[in-house]
């Protein structure tokens, strides 16, 4: 059984994953900003001679990136792979004060979770920097549009709900 008290410090590492996803979400606005005043800059509004190469090259990443993505997901997100690796994770450091193994158990398994929903959050972000070097390299603003939206997509896709955090924690309490 999992202590009150205890249970507020699990559900407090969902609030800061929200907090964190939030701080990716908002730098891809930062980053449209970013392009789009220095863009409006004649004196950086040109595009570099390697800009077509770089265009592609950016683009192959964001297919690498959306493939790690899939399989990021597939392989280290599931409730089987969250559960399997939780003996091996490192505890955060606010759920160290647990009693008990439930206790022990659940705190591995809400810091690993957390720790590769953030892992997850750096691979999508990545689209949007890809995105960003693009409309500064060469201009590409209707791709570093599409690229934004896309990452803006997915973060929407992996917010850290209420939902999501609960099924991983009840796992937890089901098998003790």
């Amino acid at each position: 059984m999992i202590r009150p008290e205890f249970r507020t410090l699990l559900t407090d590492q969902r609030g800061a994953a929200v907090i964190l996803w939030s701080c990716f979400t908002i730098s891809i606005a930062i980053y449209l900003v970013i392009a789009r005043h220095i863009l409006s800059n004649p004196d950086f509004a040109r595009s570099f001679s390697y800009a077509a190469i770089a265009r592609a090259m950016f683009w192959i990443l964001t297919l690498i990136d959306l493939g790690y993505y899939y399989y990021w997901k597939r392989n280290y997100l599931t409730l089987e792979a969250i559960s399997r690796d939780a003996k091996t994770s490192k505890l955060l450091r606010a759920l160290e004060g647990h009693k008990g193994r439930v206790e022990e158990r659940a705190a591995a398994v809400v810091s690993i979770y957390i720790t590769r929903k953030i892992v997850l959050f750096a691979i999508i972000e990545a689209i949007a920097v890809y995105g960003l070097v693009l409309a500064l390299v060469g201009g590409f603003l209707l791709d570093h549009y599409l690229l934004s939206a896309l990452a803006l997509i997915l973060l929407i896709l992996e917010f850290p709900s209420e939902k999501s955090f609960m099924t991983v924690l009840g796992r937890v309490e089901e098998s003790h």
